[in-house]
């Protein structure tokens, strides 16, 4: 875990930046194991002839979600990384810290979520 400091005026105590990291660290790596299984869930699908197109398309519709939401986690991981964690990327004011701690890979405050 790096030892990441507050910045851009944030009011962010660093152990909420440290949790959040971890928590993000960890989410990533349960989506990128699910991201392995799926995949290999899909290679079968298409290899058999007998699974039918909705199967197919649910576990693609999957597949996209949990892209989505690993790419989510990897930004919020990057800013930590560069020193905007818990900045509103639309307005650029602080994040609540009772935001962060629930949903760590928030991008956007309350206001302009």
């Amino acid at each position: 875990m790096t030892q990441s400091t507050p910045t851009h005026g944030s009011t962010l105590d660093v152990p909420l930046i440290e949790r959040a990291e971890q928590t993000l660290r960890d989410h990533a790596a349960r989506s990128i194991n699910q991201l392995r299984e799926l995949e290999s869930e899909m290679v079968d699908m298409l290899s058999d002839h007998g699974t039918i197109q909705e199967d197919r398309d649910g576990t693609r519709r999957l597949i996209e979600s949990v892209r989505a939401d690993l790419t989510r986690t990897q930004r919020a991981l990057h800013r930590i990384q560069i020193g905007t964690f818990g900045q509103c990327t639309a307005c650029h004011q602080p994040i609540a810290p009772a935001r962060l701690a629930a949903i760590p890979e928030s991008e956007r405050c309350s206001a302009c979520a």
